[in-house]
């Protein structure tokens, strides 16, 4: 059996502070950031930039080295969503009437907490639920409500179509907008794939193995196909007049289990037509 030389990198007792400090990413990506250079929130940089904008920039590199890494972004995504998770507590910390509830919450045992959690995922309803407990809840649910792609969020999304609903009324259309990205020439083009988009012949297309391949592999390409095939509909239907006067409308966007993105779009004519005058 052959022995293969192993680089191992022994782990610290405390944790790697993951705020303003370069020498993370460069750290754990040495292959992205050569020489340790051109890491974000670098405070020698004379130019301070957020770290989304960095971020954005990284993975608009013309070779697509950030893109295309198997887990940068996945890292980046979660590095962001306890950012915003820890700054929005902060700012429910500040407020008046948060102190009582601190010390409330703070009379919970992990066992509380843990018979409570059970109870959830086997869909049991406790009547006598500790109000302690729902205090808890209650904070999580504002705090997650502002965090990007938790459930909260969605809860969160579905309260604003609520009250679009309660301001407006009901939608005259529901439509789903899914575009076939494995089978566009554009989200190709889009992921560096040479093609005359004015004169698409079939063979320059590939198998649709390899297309799903590419596609995969281009996930900021991909959005941005997404981005602008959606945006065109929109400015067609929407502002262009097509579906004729709008009152409002609202969308999501999701993946699907692929990955890929789809829209759910929520449309309010403004007619006065029955649903089954339509």
């Amino acid at each position: 059996m052959d022995i293969e030389n192993v680089y191992l990198i022994p782990h610290s007792s405390k944790p790697v502070n993951e705020y303003f400090n370069p020498k993370l990413l460069a750290g754990l990506y040495p292959t992205l950031f050569c020489y340790g250079r051109g890491v974000p929130e670098d405070q020698l940089r004379p130019v301070q930039i957020t770290l989304k904008e960095h971020i954005r920039y990284l993975l608009a590199y013309n070779d697509r080295r950030f893109e295309k890494h198997h887990s940068f972004i996945f890292v980046i995504f979660n590095l962001l969503q306890r950012r915003d998770a820890c700054f929005h507590a902060q700012l429910i910390a500040t407020k008046p009437y948060f102190q009582s509830s601190a010390d409330e919450i703070l009379s919970l045992s992990s066992k509380d907490i843990e018979t409570a959690l059970d109870n959830n995922s086997k869909r049991i309803y406790n009547s006598e639920s500790s109000n302690t407990l729902n205090k808890l809840l209650q904070h999580i649910k504002t705090v997650g409500g502002r965090v990007m792609g938790s459930a909260y969020s969605r809860t969160a999304l579905r309260t604003r179509i609520h009250a679009l609903i309660y301001n407006q009324g009901l939608p005259s259309i529901f439509l789903t907008l899914n575009p076939a990205d494995i089978h566009s020439p554009v989200a190709l083009y889009f992921a560096g794939v040479q093609l005359d988009l004015d004169n698409i012949q079939n063979e320059q297309l590939m198998d649709t193995y390899k297309r799903a391949e590419i596609i995969a592999s281009h996930p900021v390409a991909t959005a941005k196909f997404f981005h602008l095939l959606i945006s065109n509909i929109l400015n067609t239907m929407i502002i262009g007049g097509v579906l004729g006067p709008i009152k409002a409308y609202f969308g999501t966007v999701e993946s699907q289990g692929r990955g890929s993105l789809h829209l759910h779009l929520l449309i309010r004519l403004d007619h006065d037509m029955k649903p089954a005058d339509m």
